[in-house]
């Protein structure tokens, strides 16, 4: 509903005709939309941080946030949920350091150096990506999203 409408359409009567269930059993587990856009945030982000760690498998966390922003941006614009993340937090800015403070796409400590600085660069490239997949900016073929993932190493 919020990759279709936006969060502003993500009322507790669209959720509750929605999930077939009425507006009173909504409101006993959310008692209002922020409550609602929270948990959804929550459980998005740590979906997104499950895929991710399930990719790097014991590798590069941020390496496996590319290839999973790759790999999202591939399937239909409805199916690109984690995409609701961003809209979420444009609706609700405060909820923005709630996101962060659950996702870690990024190694825990790399030492100020170049390491850093292809880490921060993939990170910028996966965000980028996002960002283009979730605005329509421009199309990036499967073949073009390969051919970046094997330039930088993410393949």
């Amino acid at each position: 509903m919020v990759l279709k409408r936006g969060a502003a359409a993500l009322t507790l009567d669209a959720v509750a005709e929605a999930a077939h269930v009425s507006k009173g059993g909504l409101l006993y587990y959310f008692e209002s939309k922020h409550s609602l856009l929270e948990a959804l945030a929550d459980y998005l982000a740590e979906q997104l941080q499950i895929e991710v760690e399930r990719e790097a498998a014991g590798g590069s966390l941020v390496k496996a946030y590319l290839q999973v922003v790759a790999r999202m941006g591939q399937l239909p614009k409805d199916q690109q949920v984690f995409k609701a993340l961003t809209i979420i937090c444009t609706a609700q800015p405060e909820l923005a350091g709630r996101v962060r403070a659950r996702l870690h796409l990024s190694q825990p400590y790399i030492p100020p150096g170049e390491a850093a600085v292809d880490e921060l660069h993939l990170r910028l490239v996966a965000d980028g990506m996002w960002l283009a997949d979730l605005f329509g900016c421009y199309e990036i073929s499967p073949e073009q999203r390969a051919a970046v993932l094997q330039k930088l190493g993410a393949a």
